[in-house]
């Protein structure tokens, strides 16, 4: 098995250090801010075994995005840019999130009160049609998503990589490949797995903003029955990836478990070797009729007569 560079292990305390960090003290620049509940078992095992940790995750999510700014080309060529104020935990120049879940979402009753409680769910203002004459290049337009689980781990080398790899695409997470090799020429670098699967993945448009100065103006383009399907079917998808989630977990602890059985310390092995050689001139002894070779008695001390 390939030593683990010093570097490394430097890393990888500073990384479990602040994953040390209570939840409610713990941030990142994820919407969530900390660790999702629903994979802290598997990254807590993967952080237990050598020449592995985990950098960046996210267990899978439902979320309604509402775009960023976008830049449109004027009647004299001129760039103008629709500017927004940033948020945190959004995506491109100002976009911000409505509405997100690392859980599969219950279905908010209807009171009699409230004909669109999934619309209100999402953060859209109210409901209305798409003008057939919307620029697309300029509007900020509404996405509902589901998207798979996503997991970065840091490896201290290639061999130390690839059961991981191995067990990312066997699970499901077809998508996954190894990043990050400036560790080829960089001895301070180290091969990056990212763990991911768009083949569950679902996106669909279901409103904009109205007014691209107005962050609450939000039109939903979709009936509350489509809402409610899309719905479903995330719901649907969290399940499948859950199964997915486990299966990586149980084939990468069996593949480690495989790997650290069959391998040996030099020294161990050297004893090993040594053992069995004089088990066998023994045996050869035996069949010959000769006198059997001495064994030595290690770690034995014999009183003298």
């Amino acid at each position: 098995m390939d030593t683990i560079p010093s570097s490394f292990t430097i890393k990888k305390n500073d990384i479990l250090q602040h994953l040390s960090i209570p939840d409610d003290e713990y941030s990142d620049l994820s919407p969530k801010g900390s660790v999702d509940v629903g994979i802290r078992e598997l990254i807590d095992h993967i952080n237990r075994i050598d020449g592995l940790v985990t950098t960046s995750s996210c267990a899978g999510r439902i979320s309604v995005f509402l775009e960023g700014a976008k830049t449109a080309t004027c009647h004299n060529g001129q760039q103008s840019t629709i500017l927004q104020t940033g948020v945190p935990g959004g995506k491109g120049k100002g976009g911000r999130w409505l509405f997100v879940s690392h859980d599969p979402v219950i279905n908010p009753d209807a009171p009699t009160s409230e004909m669109h409680p999934i619309m209100n769910l999402f953060g859209l203002s109210r409901h209305g049609t798409l003008p057939i004459n919307l620029n697309p290049a300029t509007t900020r337009f509404v996405k509902f998503q589901f998207e798979p689980m996503i997991l970065h781990v840091m490896a201290a080398s290639l061999h130390h990589a690839q059961p991981v790899l191995a067990a990312a695409i066997n699970a499901g997470f077809r998508e996954s490949g190894v990043q990050s090799l400036k560790n080829l020429d960089d001895p301070k670098a180290f091969p990056m797995v990212a763990i991911r699967s768009s083949g569950i993945g679902l996106s669909s448009l279901v409103g904009y903003a109205i007014d691209n100065n107005e962050e609450d103006d939000i039109c939903c383009i979709v009936e509350e029955s489509y809402l409610q399907l899309l719905l479903n079917i995330a719901n649907d998808r969290f399940l499948e990836n859950s199964k997915r989630v486990d299966r990586f977990q149980r084939q990468l602890l069996q593949s480690v478990h495989r790997r650290e059985r069959h391998w040996e310390d030099g020294k161990v092995r050297g004893e090993r070797m040594k053992t069995q050689g004089l088990e066998e001139q023994r045996r050869k002894a035996l069949q010959t009729g000769g006198e059997e070779p001495a064994v030595p008695l290690l770690g034995l001390e014999l009183d003298s007569p």
